[in-house]
């Protein structure tokens, strides 16, 4: 198999010096003729030439790539808020790499040593683990952005994403509104503060005098379905749960389907982020919209616009909307 072809190659076929070459590729080439231009630009198409990503991020400290760490690559969310992203970031000419976390803090800590081994422009943490490596690179970095959930107390890093505790406050009046009585929380891990916002924001909702009960779960249909299913089997009544993620309610609605329960005339249910998934798959489901789409051109504001000197954090709080349908 042949060689890709080389700086030197360009130089040779277009009769300039490997500094002229260097130079267009770089975008300095104001001091180089138009002529001599014309003749790297033709020797390049010729030779199928692109200049190395890894040398130039050698020589600028920086590369045009943006590393995008998610929590759970298969989450239907998670992937519109990737879609976004690599969208906004070609706007500007830049690259995105996804790698996915698996909620795994080791996972996490491997994967920002990559980062920073390819120089990266920015890394977005979609559901950062607050870990020591984390930190470190905080300390030493200004190129991290928090997506979805918030810096740890301590590390200071712009934040992308809506206010979860208002989100979980607009769920639990709404619930109360309706009259909705034996209140449930299926809620992500406590020990993450976007689940941590949301189900306070539920419970400030409903009132203090309220009871409710609590299942700490994933965020999978899978986690969904078994909190479900103890709940139901435990004793059925016609209970009003408010879901940590849309991907909970669906094991939700599975666990009720499987015992002919009606959604919302034997179980009320509310989701969380209104994935595109719902058009199709559910259609019945009253959720938090969260607006994944406007993700990518937030990120990427926050990427061209340089950290004031006063390193004042800039954080982009998009709206939400409580998306009313049939299940609630």
């Amino acid at each position: 198999m042949s060689k890709p072809p080389t700086i030197r190659d360009v130089a040779r076929l277009s009769g300039v010096s490997t500094a002229t070459v260097s130079r267009y590729f770089s975008g300095k080439a104001d001091s180089v003729s138009p002529h001599k231009i014309e003749s790297v630009r033709r020797a390049a198409k010729s030779l199928g030439y692109t200049p190395s990503e890894i040398g130039r991020s050698l020589r600028l400290a920086q590369s045009r790539v943006v590393m995008m760490l998610v929590p759970d690559a298969t989450n239907h969310f998670t992937a519109d808020i990737a879609v976004s992203v690599e969208s906004a970031l070609k706007e500007i000419g830049l690259s995105m790499v996804l790698a996915n976390t698996g909620e795994n803090a080791t996972q996490q800590d491997r994967l920002l040593a990559d980062a920073l081994g390819l120089r990266a422009r920015a890394i977005v943490l979609q559901g950062a683990i607050d870990t020591p490596k984390l930190r470190e690179l905080a300390a030493r970095q200004n190129n991290l952005i928090f997506v979805n959930r918030r810096p740890a107390q301590g590390i200071l890093a712009p934040y992308v994403g809506i206010d979860n505790f208002q989100a979980g406050l607009a769920v639990g009046r709404h619930f109360v509104e309706r009259g909705y009585t034996n209140f449930v929380a299926i809620h992500g891990p406590r020990h993450y503060s976007g689940s941590t916002a949301r189900l306070d924001g539920f419970l400030a909702g409903i009132g203090e005098d309220a009871k409710v009960l609590q299942f700490e779960s994933a965020y999978t249909m899978q986690a969904g379905y078994d909190c479900a299913s103890r709940l139901l089997e435990a004793e059925p009544k016609k209970y009003s749960i408010f879901c940590a993620n849309d991907m909970i309610a669906y094991g939700v609605y599975r666990a009720a389907f499987e015992r002919k329960m009606q959604v919302p005339e034997d179980l009320v249910v509310c989701g969380f982020d209104d994935n595109r998934l719902n058009e199709w798959l559910a259609p019945w489901l009253t959720t938090v919209k969260v607006p994944a789409l406007d993700f990518g051109p937030a990120i990427a504001e926050l990427i061209t616009t340089p950290r004031p000197d006063d390193e004042q954090i800039k954080n982009i709080i998009l709206p939400f909307t409580l998306q009313l349908r049939q299940s609630a």
